[in-house]
């Protein structure tokens, strides 16, 4: 144990000769999250004083002056994400309207959707579109459409309101 120390003594010497700072301790001023963001939930600190003279003040406040940055990081993109999903909601809300329209026609008599879309500024054009298979296709994103069946849609498309 002795031995250790001095080795350790010896190469914070030879680091300092060398011009190199030295080794720093870290200090526990988080702990590891079990949440699926994993963000670090930080320690609370009873008694500052004693941590202060334990760790040193200026690498205490720079590293949590560090976490505090990390913090302000993680809530920004946690209130860009919430306002994203707000925006999103009422695209959800008609998409499941429009699913759940397509299934009460496909599951009744009528197999065809009559319907009206726009050709370009300010025409349109009247159309039967055949519903028959029983399949929508939902835009994911980053143009990826996939194709579900009405009920496995109506299931996603749930999901991601009540997540919103």
């Amino acid at each position: 144990m002795a031995e250790e120390n001095k080795s350790a003594a010896a190469q914070q010497a030879v680091d300092a000769a060398n011009g190199a700072a030295p080794a720093k301790t870290p200090i526990p001023i988080f702990e590891a999250s079990t949440i699926h963001r994993k963000i670090p939930k930080a320690v609370f600190v009873e008694d500052v004083e004693a941590w202060v003279e334990r760790y040193g003040d200026e690498d205490l406040f720079a590293q949590m002056d560090e976490l505090l940055k990390k913090y302000k990081f993680m809530e920004g993109q946690l209130v860009r994400q919430k306002a994203s999903l707000r925006g999103k909601l009422p695209e959800i809300k008609r998409t499941l309207e429009m699913v759940a329209m397509l299934k009460q026609k496909h599951d009744g008599t009528d197999k065809v959707v009559d319907t009206n879309f726009l050709i370009s500024d300010n025409v349109w054009a009247k159309a039967k579109i055949p519903n028959d298979t029983g399949k929508v296709g939902l835009w994911l994103g980053a143009n990826v459409m996939v194709e579900y069946t009405h009920g496995d849609a109506l299931v996603l498309l749930s999901k991601n309101l009540s997540n919103a």
